[in-house]
């Protein structure tokens, strides 16, 4: 049985290394309320973070695309939006936390990102989201055994992995 100094040690341990991740999620242009809803701080103290981060440069409030297939539609890479979920669903086999994972999974896209298209850690997030809640299929590729995104609203599917091409995939979905 841990004593209790033991378990407030291990608990203030625990929230220094959130409010560290939310202090990378927030410097990496994450939005306050994805932020809020992976780390679980208030809004109210995110906003205080954002301030002391980013000063008056913080960035700009207003709509944005919410879901996987509008980002990219904008331009995002499925590539790379596949290795942040890839990396993601690996960790979380692991039973990583949530945030933990996500951390993994953005630390190996910044890895990948180059700079005529940088990723965007919300499109990251809501990727994760959108398979986890299966909004968007999670397809491996027969030839290549890679994992990749398809959308299950679009009407007339390609079925292409983007990595090597092949045609008329077989679709797996991941377990929610």
């Amino acid at each position: 049985m841990w004593s209790l100094r033991a378990q407030h040690l291990m608990l203030n341990q625990t929230i220094a290394q959130t409010q560290s991740y939310a202090a990378t999620l927030i410097r990496d242009g994450m939005r306050i309320a994805l932020a809020h809803s992976i780390t679980g701080i208030a809004r109210g103290q995110l906003l205080d973070l954002r301030k002391s981060i980013h000063g008056d440069d913080a960035p700009m409030h207003g709509r944005m695309p919410n879901d996987t297939m509008a980002y990219i539609k904008s331009g995002q890479s499925p590539v790379a939006l596949a290795t942040v979920v890839a990396v993601y669903l690996d960790a979380e086999r692991k039973r990583r936390s949530p945030v933990e994972a996500f951390m993994d999974a953005w630390s190996v896209a910044k890895l990948f990102a180059d700079g005529a298209t940088p990723i965007d850690i919300n499109a990251a997030w809501y990727a994760v989201r959108d398979v986890k809640s299966g909004w968007v299929s999670w397809n491996f590729c027969k030839n290549c055994k890679a994992g990749f995104l398809l959308d299950t609203k679009q009407t007339k599917k390609t079925d292409n992995c983007p990595y090597c091409g092949m045609q008329k995939q077989k679709r797996h979905e991941v377990a929610q």
